[in-house]
């Protein structure tokens, strides 16, 4: 079978090989393409801290360049992304919130309205195991901000969990359950300057 299959015309042995990596349903190509098609995502969370806390709440994604952290009870805190910043409202204390520039956050690169990782660049490991992959992404032009590993799982590649490692090499972990693919959601829930106001009013 081995010597048959190397006396084939490589440009047979190509295509046979890329079938059977398209066919799995975690090739790259298939992750790519869920990503692709993620628009909106809605799920409950678990997030395991970098000192081994665990903070639960709900996430809001909606690509391109939009997402909420809604925190639990005792942390409250609101984490929003949009208009290229991520903003930290912690209800303890200003209402104006600490804000950042998302673009040096490697959480970036999965809000971006096309996650390419066969031809981008950012690709940096992949694993693939019986119902499960794992996708390591960074920035190729901004390697030392950190990066994202995504793991997919399901019978169709499903986010099931993402860590993200920033500059300083501290891990914090997502775990999504409950997951939903909504049709529509409010822009307004993304909001940082409506929830300022909202904070203002609120004081």
């Amino acid at each position: 079978m081995i010597k048959n299959f190397l006396k084939l015309p490589l440009f047979v042995v190509f295509l046979t090989t890329a079938s059977i990596l398209k066919a799995d349903p975690y090739s790259l190509a298939n992750i790519s393409q869920y990503l692709k098609n993620l628009k909106i995502l809605k799920a409950d969370f678990s997030q395991i801290n970098a000192d081994g806390t665990i903070s639960l709440g709900t996430i809001l994604i909606k690509r391109p360049g939009r997402m909420r952290f809604e925190y639990y009870t005792p942390d409250k805190t609101l984490v929003l992304v949009s208009a290229g910043a991520l903003a930290i409202f912690d209800p303890k204390g200003d209402e104006a919130p600490i804000t950042y520039p998302i673009k040096n956050n490697p959480i970036s690169l999965i809000l971006k309205g096309e996650v390419d990782l066969l031809n981008s660049g950012i690709l940096e490991n992949y694993k693939m195991s019986t119902g499960q992959a794992v996708v390591k992404i960074r920035d190729p032009e901004k390697p030392e901000h950190g990066s994202v590993e995504l793991v997919f799982t399901g019978a169709k590649p499903e986010l099931e969990k993402f860590t993200v490692q920033n500059e300083n090499g501290l891990s914090t972990s997502i775990n999504l359950e409950d997951i939903e693919y909504p049709e529509k959601i409010n822009d307004t829930l993304f909001s940082i300057q409506l929830e300022i106001n909202r904070s203002k009013r609120k004081n």
